[in-house]
């Protein structure tokens, strides 16, 4: 039988189920495709503050390493949700932009806790006695950091100047 005899046969066929198609082949659904970004894009303001973020932070990784006597291979700043900072075993590190919103002593907090994991890639004993010897207030700051993270992490200040102003609530007399 030719082909175009089948399809002739086809049409005819399905002509007759007019009435009765919908119910044999429903029509199909639309398909939505839902979107939903991981992380919304940043806004003008916070690419602007992770670029000052890197100057801020950079700035004080070299003057901490220069005191600790340490090599870094790079710096990095990253938008972690969960991370202040953290040490790669090829000695890069990487810091949250938002810690250029904290006070001084807690980004120097944080900028030593990284640096001494160049020598102790733990958080051993002798980690923690080296931490104290270049923070000897290191838990008051960490604490700091513990308590005002949402601050931190939902507003992350206001940019003014060359650095962020501290989030409302969040003061440095804790750390005296």
């Amino acid at each position: 039988m030719p082909l175009n005899a089948i399809c002739r046969d086809v049409r005819d066929f399905l002509a007759g189920l007019a009435g009765d198609l919908p119910e044999i082949f429903p029509a199909p659904r639309p398909k939505y495709r839902r979107f939903t970004p991981r992380r919304a894009s940043p806004t003008a303001a916070q690419t602007a503050a992770r670029r000052d973020a890197r100057g801020v932070i950079g700035a004080r990784v070299k003057h901490w390493a220069a005191l600790m006597n340490l090599d870094y291979r790079r710096v990095a700043i990253k938008d972690q949700r969960t991370l202040w900072g953290s040490c790669s075993g090829r000695r890069n590190l990487n810091f949250n932009w938002r810690l250029a919103a904290a006070p001084p002593e807690v980004l120097d907090y944080v900028v030593i806790h990284e640096l001494c994991h160049l020598r102790e890639m733990n958080h051993s004993r002798n980690f923690w006695a080296l931490v104290k010897t270049h923070c000897p207030d290191y838990a008051a700051r960490r604490r700091w950091l513990r308590d005002n993270c949402a601050a931190l992490r939902g507003a992350a200040g206001i940019w003014h100047e060359d650095r962020y102003t501290v989030p409302r609530g969040i003061g440095t007399t804790v750390l005296v």
